[in-house]
């Protein structure tokens, strides 16, 4: 009787694990997203929430926790680039995403009027609009304005990935 007591709260302790480790590396992932401004890929993404003193996390780790931070509006995918990047609008649906295409920051611009012209021109045709993909390619004003510049000089933040600061 005693050990039918005992075993669900190690499942419930064992969950809570779990939903610690997975609320951390939500953060994590969050974090390296926040603290860059060129889109990471999940790769990019592993290296940075990796740390010695933690299990050890695995690709299929990384895709779930941004999915989830997908599905929550707090990460896109650019799909041009096959990598993510930090939202900060509370709609997402209506950003496009501007990528330079020499030193590959990504920034966004939130645009309602195009969205809806977008959508208008699919009605017309009886298609319902799911999800909308917008990315412009080109250069940026700081790469525009010192063409001569490496994309390593002009920001620093290219030289690596992100560092992660110890907790």
């Amino acid at each position: 009787m005693k050990d039918r007591i005992k075993q669900p709260s190690r499942i419930h302790q064992v969950s809570n694990t779990r939903k610690s480790r997975s609320i951390s590396l939500l953060s994590d992932v969050l974090d390296a997203l926040t603290e860059t401004h060129t889109p990471l890929s999940a790769y990019d993404i592993l290296r940075c929430v990796s740390r010695p003193d933690r299990r050890r996390v695995v690709p299929p780790t990384i895709y779930r926790a941004l999915k989830k931070l997908i599905a929550d509006g707090l990460v896109a995918r650019l799909e041009s680039r096959n990598a993510f990047v930090r939202v900060r609008t509370s709609d997402s649906s209506r950003l496009v995403y501007c990528i330079c295409d020499r030193c590959g920051v990504a920034q966004a611009v939130e645009t309602t009027s195009s969205c809806q012209q977008i959508d208008s021109a699919a009605e017309t045709l009886g298609f319902q609009v799911r999800h909308r993909v917008m990315e412009v390619q080109g250069v940026c004003a700081q790469c525009s304005t010192c063409p001569s510049l490496s994309p390593a000089s002009q920001h620093p933040h290219q030289n690596g990935l992100p560092t992660r600061a110890p907790k």
